[in-house]
């Protein structure tokens, strides 16, 4: 089957590889997103590397699903905490060898209904991980610092509890579309603040009100230079939020259908470099990978 893996320095190249096999569903993978975590591995990751967990596929006997990649035990005292993220068993891929290749073999599958297509599906994981984000974050004035394809669900989320949402964004055709979707731009403090750009962090830290939350969605594995003096001043808590456990993909299908789903570029795993510029350029909101 043909993949899109990792060489010796880190880079994707299409390969072909033999079919999976052992433990797990087969699963024909009809459409995989670009995540900014997959982008974050390109040059980190070792050789062989199939990267990929945003999936939307189809079991043997035609039946529609998406994957949970990381499934945490559910028992030990991390897990009983609410930080399932980072249990030990969370750690290991339940998919193999990755979304970025036409089949795989995966332990955890939901089942998708029909009236979800493809590029819907593969915002499943996505929304999953924004829902469980979400109730760490305050209600109220809340900020969305980015408003890429997870601002924008970002936004859609608070909106439909109640929050009255605010939003930052630099490109002007995000911005419209976060205004459009009922967020305004900021004027006044936040009582919390969602971070889904790095380079937002210390306007978001500015912004918020004294005792005011702000919740890290998304961070770079290196270090980020942060205003400590505006955390210390003003008493803030930063909380962080990563990923989601299978409960949150059934929540997340059933809401799929309210919310208006960020444009999707769609292209084959052999233009892999084209969308993963688009990427980077900003050029796009989110990019789809199709087998």
């Amino acid at each position: 089957m043909r993949a899109v893996a990792l060489d010796s320095e880190g880079r994707p190249e299409l390969v072909d590889l033999p079919e999976p096999d052992g433990a797990g569903l087969l699963v024909r993978v009809r459409a995989c997103g670009l995540c900014g975590s997959d982008v974050e591995k390109l040059g980190r990751a070792p050789a062989g590397t199939v990267l990929g967990h945003e999936i939307a596929g189809e079991l043997e006997n035609g039946d529609r699903v998406t994957v949970v990649s990381h499934v945490p035990c559910g028992t030990c005292a991390r897990c009983r905490a609410g930080h399932q993220s980072t249990c030990g068993e969370f750690r290991a891929s339940r998919v193999e060898p990755g979304g970025f290749a036409e089949l795989v073999r995966a332990s955890h599958c939901v089942p998708v209904p029909p009236e979800l297509d493809e590029l819907a599906s593969v915002y499943v994981e996505p929304l999953a991980c924004v829902l469980r984000a979400v109730e760490r974050v305050p209600r109220g004035r809340v900020l969305v610092a980015g408003c890429g394809s997870v601002g924008l669900l970002f936004v859609q989320v608070l909106l439909a509890r109640g929050d009255e949402v605010a939003v930052l964004e630099p490109r002007a055709d995000r911005l419209a579309r976060a205004l459009d979707l009922g967020a305004t731009e900021l004027r006044d403090p936040v009582a919390a603040a969602v971070l889904t750009a790095p380079a937002a962090l210390n306007d978001a830290l500015a912004r918020l009100e004294p005792g005011g939350t702000l919740l890290v969605f998304a961070a770079p594995p290196e270090p980020v230079p942060a205003a400590l003096d505006a955390i210390y001043r003003k008493e803030l808590s930063v909380v962080g939020s990563r990923s989601a456990t299978p409960a949150y993909f059934r929540d997340a299908i059933a809401l799929l259908p309210s919310l208006v789903l960020p444009d999707v570029v769609r292209l084959p795993l052999d233009r892999f470099a084209e969308g993963l510029d688009l990427y980077r350029r900003g050029d796009a909101l989110k990019v789809v990978f199709e087998p």
